[in-house]
């Protein structure tokens, strides 16, 4: 009574301990991992800050040093504008004179080129008819003449006063000709506007006044487009004069340049700061961001004595190059350009572990401010990582405590699997020693008994005891055979034999085996040699085991078929009953060794469950395969395949 108690608490006790084994080091690993986890967070936190202070020093010094080359090459004396990337300009300036290369980026000029204006004296007797006289028929004729002159100067002053004449007469259509003369003459200026601009502008009024909208549309839609290419350098006033009567005629589907009047502003405010018309003193070498109507140019510029040299890019050329360079070197942060100055524009402390850093103009002597930024996904990359580490580990300690339960829940059940099969092995072998040896004790007592026991009855007997006696000794050496098989001490003697007469011997012998047992046994064998490198005896015992098997399965259809085939490469050794078949589930485990599948119960089968599991490793042992093909309630086919002899020799007549 005493050990049945404490046999429980022994078992419970034995459970706490493995609890606390396996509890300890899961509990210390997830407190170790929070731990971890605030730490990396802190740490993540200052390296960030780090990061992001690099990252900015790297992005303003790719930036400066880029600057400094531009501003090194404008202030030397020698250099001349180039090709202009796109959105961008290149301009020269001296003193009342500026020069932009494209001239088309450019909306206006700060100051516009002088052209040379008609003289007054050539005009003087057209002036006097025309306001004096009153007399426009004379005015008129004296401009004709005047309009044939060979200097540009007198002809662009006598086509001006034609068409105004034309005009008050009444014939504003013969104007229009007039004013197309006029567009055709170029270097003069009249009332400081290009006179060719004058003419182009004047013949879109007259249109407007002849109510021909197409027509009208057609001459401003060139207008402006010559206007965008930038033929006429014109100051701001001139520019927003134009531009305003074309916004007049062209409507909504006119639509500014907003990159070409920033440039221009840009310029201007240059223009402006180097002759000293604004406050303040500009410096040799610098550069400066402006925006106008929310786009941003950056200028910088470089001086050589009375000459200036500026280049001006837009938003287009400050992402694709300035920003570009300024990103590739603050990898892994990144950089955004903000115009100077900034009110928000304050460096931001390292310590706080911002995830953003700016620099103003006034820090770096850049023309921006710098904002670098950090994104969050790359913290929540290396928390992620430490996490799935902590999981990983807590996952390995789970599995590994699961492993261990099922192995050793596995390694019982196998255990108590095989201490079954066992106890089933030994009385099934039991069962087949005692059937012979049963027979031999009744027909010794019979030949003891009886002492007038005919010679033919006495022949039965000794028969009878023959088949017992050498039952009794396939069923030992069978189990010995296995045995050394199981053990690897079997030893297998190959020589060339025919299989097709070994399966006939075994046949034949297995018949005189059955008689008595009302079973019809075939054997389909075709003439000819079936040349196989085999051992005779295990070959035998394999195909009798097989034989036994379709007898102990064949239920009420007692017919057995036994075929031999062969190929160009190997020799088949077919055996087919009509018993009560295998379900394919089933059909895996026949071959292993101990296994009665519960089909043999049911039908009250005999066996020691080592049959087909040495038939299996005779037929390896021979190089070949053993197949199996079954329906449950048709039948089975086994067969054995075995690859056919090299040698080329005849079989012995002996064999």
């Amino acid at each position: 009574m005493d050990t049945m108690t404490r046999r429980p608490g022994t078992r419970r006790g034995l459970l706490i301990l493995f609890g606390t084994v396996v509890a300890l080091p899961a509990a210390t690993l997830v407190f170790l991992g929070v731990r971890l986890l605030q730490q990396d967070r802190d740490l993540a936190r200052q390296r960030r800050a780090e990061v992001l202070e690099q990252a900015s020093d790297r992005a303003v010094r790719a930036l400066a040093d880029d600057l400094g080359a531009l501003q090194k090459r404008l202030s030397d004396p020698s250099w001349r504008p180039t090709e202009a990337p796109p959105d961008s300009v290149y301009v020269l300036m001296t003193p009342g004179d500026v020069r932009a290369t494209p001239s088309s980026a450019l909306a206006y000029y700060p100051v516009a080129p002088r052209l040379r204006e008609p003289p007054a004296a050539p005009f003087t007797e057209i002036e006097g008819a025309e306001f004096k006289e009153q007399a426009l028929p004379k005015a008129l004729e004296i401009s004709r003449k005047l309009a044939g002159s060979a200097d540009p100067a007198v002809r662009a002053g006598a086509l001006v006063r034609q068409a105004r004449i034309l005009r008050k007469v009444g014939r504003t259509a013969d104007a229009l000709p007039v004013y197309s003369a006029l567009a055709t003459v170029t270097g003069v200026a009249i009332n400081e506007l290009p006179a060719d601009l004058v003419a182009r502008r004047m013949r879109c009024v007259l249109l407007e006044e002849l109510a021909r909208p197409d027509d009208l549309r057609r001459e401003a839609v060139a207008l402006d487009a010559d206007l965008r290419a930038g033929r006429w350098p014109l100051d701001q006033v001139s520019h927003e004069y134009i531009s305003a009567q074309l916004d007049e005629w062209l409507g909504p589907a006119r639509r500014p340049d907003a990159n070409a009047k920033a440039l221009a502003a840009a310029v201007d405010w240059l223009y402006q700061q180097s002759t000293g018309a604004a406050d303040g003193e500009l410096s040799p070498n610098g550069a400066r961001s402006l925006t106008t109507d929310g786009t941003m140019v950056t200028v910088v510029w470089g001086s050589a004595g009375q000459r200036l040299a500026a280049f001006a890019g837009g938003q287009e050329h400050l992402e694709k190059e300035w920003l570009e360079k300024a990103r590739k070197a603050a990898i892994p942060a990144e950089v955004s350009l903000l115009a100077a100055p900034d009110p928000g524009a304050s460096r931001s402390p390292a310590a706080t572990g911002a995830a953003v850093v700016r620099r103003s103009a006034a820090d770096t002597g850049l023309p921006w401010t710098v904002v670098t930024t950090l994104g969050s996904e790359i913290d929540a990359a290396r928390l992620e990582g430490r996490r799935r580490m902590l999981l990983a580990g807590l996952g390995a300690v789970l599995v590994l405590v699961a492993a261990g339960s099922y192995f050793v829940v596995r390694s019982r059940n196998r255990e108590m699997a095989l201490t079954r099969l066992q106890a089933d092995f030994i009385a099934a072998v039991s069962h087949e020693f005692r059937t012979p040896l049963t027979a031999l004790r009744q027909f010794n007592v019979l030949l003891e008994e009886a002492d007038d026991l005919t010679p033919e009855k006495q022949r039965i007997y000794h028969q009878a005891q023959s088949r017992a006696t050498e039952r009794l000794h396939r069923l030992v050496e069978s189990l010995l055979d296995f045995g050394r098989m199981e053990a690897g001490r079997r030893p297998y003697t190959l020589q060339r034999i025919d299989g097709g007469a070994l399966v006939g011997d075994v046949v034949h012998e297995f018949r005189e085996e059955i008689q008595g047992h009302l079973f019809d046994l075939r054997c389909s064998l075709e003439p000819g040699e079936y040349p196989v490198d085999a051992d005779p005896e295990a070959l035998a015992r394999a195909l009798w085991n097989l034989l036994d098997n379709a007898v102990k399965y064949s239920a009420a259809r007692r017919e057995i078929d036994v075929s031999v085939g062969r190929t160009d490469t190997e020799v088949t050794i077919s055996v087919r009953d009509r018993g009560i078949g295998i379900s394919a589930g089933d059909q895996k485990r026949i071959f292993q060794k101990f296994v009665r599948l519960p089909a043999a119960g049911a039908q009250g089968v005999k066996g020691s469950g080592i049959g087909l599991a040495m038939v299996q490793h005779i037929v390896a042992a021979h190089r070949g395969t053993i197949r199996v093909t079954s329906e449950v309630g048709e039948g089975s086919t086994f067969t054995i395949v075995l690859p056919k002899s090299r040698d080329q020799r005849p079989v012995a007549s002996d064999q």
